[in-house]
């Protein structure tokens, strides 16, 4: 860690602690660092010519401050989901900061968050998913990995960077689980299917044959998912290996892992999953992250209370 924090720290200092502490005690992806460090910057260059002490000092950043970042911002044609992520960034800022001693209050404390929409996540029908899974010939090491991380990423509900991060201990075939741990986050485990095991089973199979015949020093051993040199896969690699093939059977730009992690949420709670457990596998902080995933329709709400209310005979 850099030299530590006091009172007269200035913003990039702040930023350089934050992000240093992010990485080492929180683990986060790269990606992510790569954005709280965009939307911190953008907020110290915003700062420059409206602060007369050039080093930026943390302490004379106030709420009026933030503030008119936000109007900026909004002057700037930024949607509110935007805005609203940025100034959550500035929070969760600002908290480091007062851990840290650094400051008494957040600057961020009564900043209004700009209303965003709850739309219903995107998803994908049944159907389409199992036309994609059915997609690779699982007689081939790519085949046999490529239909095994579509059902991981359907079966399980997991993210991008789970996903890449995945090592072989953390799958307990006997079980049918899956062990996650990513950006910090606590760890959760996770149930797959029977089709989802029966795919990764297959994937293992192939795997072991490729193995033999690399060079092991150049090999990452315990990465569950690896390309054709034996190495991890990177997050752009899996984006096109989903992409290719739910382009395959669905028109569209956002064919994105994450889009068969928001088809598995929308499935369990359309089944009648409750939200709490949904909530669990999903790995979300508080339940109003999965409710985006409800769709509370009319036939829904009927089924739920025909099944449910003691007095519905």
């Amino acid at each position: 860690m850099p030299a530590s924090l006091h009172r007269d720290s200035g913003v990039e200092e702040g930023i350089r602690h934050f992000l240093e502490y992010l990485r080492v005690e929180r683990n986060y992806a790269a990606y992510t660092l790569e954005s709280y460090r965009c939307d911190l910057q953008q907020f110290a260059r915003f700062l420059y010519p409206r602060m007369a002490d050039a080093s930026l000092p943390v302490k004379l950043v106030e709420r009026s401050t933030v503030g008119d970042f936000v109007e900026d911002l909004h002057m700037r044609g930024m949607k509110n989901s935007t805005v609203a992520r940025k100034l959550t960034t500035l929070r969760t800022f600002f908290r480091f900061l007062c851990r840290e001693g650094v400051l008494a209050a957040s600057p961020t404390h009564g900043v209004a968050t700009p209303e965003v929409e709850q739309r219903p996540r995107p998803q994908l029908p049944l159907e389409k998913i199992e036309e994609a899974i059915e997609l690779p010939a699982t007689d081939t090491f790519s085949g046999a990995r490529d239909r095994a991380i579509l059902e991981v990423f359907y079966g399980g509900g997991v993210r991008l960077g789970e996903l890449v991060q995945l090592n072989l201990s953390a799958i307990d075939l006997e079980k049918g689980l899956l062990r996650l741990g990513h950006k910090g986050r606590k760890g959760r485990t996770v149930p797959i299917g029977s089709l989802a095991l029966d795919a990764l089973k297959t994937y293992m199979q192939r795997r072991a044959e490729v193995l033999i015949e690399l060079d092991i020093t150049l090999v990452d051993a315990g990465a569950l998912f690896l390309n054709g040199r034996g190495r991890r896969f990177s997050r752009r690699s899996i984006q096109r290996i989903v992409h290719s093939y739910l382009h395959r059977v669905v028109d569209g730009d956002s064919l994105s892992p994450h889009l068969l992690r928001h088809s598995f949420a929308a499935h369990l709670l359309h089944a009648g999953a409750d939200l709490a457990s949904v909530k669990e596998m999903l790995g979300h902080a508080t339940v109003v992250s999965t409710q985006a995933y409800a769709e509370p329709t009319l036939e829904r709400l009927q089924r739920v209370y025909a099944k449910a209310h003691p007095r519905n005979e």
